[in-house]
């Protein structure tokens, strides 16, 4: 009888809590994602398309991640970094991935490495690197890996 007890109170409970999460704090939840409250207010809308027009900040944007490309792997390896990237989009509030390749080339080996760069475009001049932030850099972290196998197969 004990334990039957406290298996009812166990599901009683349960179950309160189950009702008490739909029906009390779920709806403040669905509102307050459909609210504009998570919204970042900028005037610059991103666009699912890569950019085709070469404006000011995305050759800025391109210019800064080679830097921060060479500044990273520059010291390990020989990088060419092309004048043009291959795609570059706006994902708004300034924020920019570019997407490009790099060549690397290590004691005799050399690959075509593709890399996505994403950075942010603060305020001020866009010439000037301190003016940006980098997010992330991916696809150069295998480098070594992928020059041993070049230069074995």
């Amino acid at each position: 009888m004990k334990y039957l007890l406290k298996f009812i109170f166990i599901i009683a409970a349960l179950t309160f809590l189950v009702i008490f999460t739909r029906d009390g704090i779920m709806p403040y939840v669905y509102d307050f994602v459909s609210s504009d409250a998570m919204l970042v207010d900028s005037d610059d809308l991103g666009d699912q398309q890569a950019i085709t027009d070469d404006s000011n900040l995305t050759r800025a944007a391109h210019a800064h991640c080679n830097i921060l490309i060479q500044e990273k792997y520059g010291s390990d390896y020989t990088i060419s970094m092309p004048q043009q990237a291959l795609n570059i989009w706006d994902i708004g509030n300034h924020d920019y991935v570019v997407n490009g390749e790099a060549n690397v080339s290590d004691d005799g080996a050399s690959i075509a490495q593709k890399y996505v760069c994403r950075i942010k475009f603060d305020d001020g001049d866009p010439n000037d690197i301190d003016n940006w932030s980098l997010y992330d850099i991916s696809g150069l972290d295998d480098i070594n890996e992928t020059l041993l196998s070049n230069t074995e197969g």
